[in-house]
């Protein structure tokens, strides 16, 4: 019995899936801390539901089954 995890492949997010976080954590020098609020909205619609009209998250844009999904 081996005592190694195996890994699970994530699919990417969405390209359009953005985040507060990638705005101000641009830049960062290694000592700083990371902050984001987690709040996420679609590029495309520029709005919390996506071209499909489904809502936008983290989890829901990494579903490759999703008409609108685009692999970063």
């Amino acid at each position: 019995m081996s005592d190694e995890l195996d890994t699970v492949e994530q699919p990417s997010r969405c390209r359009h899936l953005q985040t507060k976080g990638m705005y101000i954590n641009c830049d960062l020098s290694p000592e700083d801390a990371i902050v984001g609020d987690g709040y996420v909205w679609c590029g495309k619609t520029a709005g919390m539901f996506g071209p499909d009209s489904g809502m936008c998250s983290v989890e829901e844009c990494t579903c490759t089954e999703r008409s609108c999904y685009v692999p970063d």
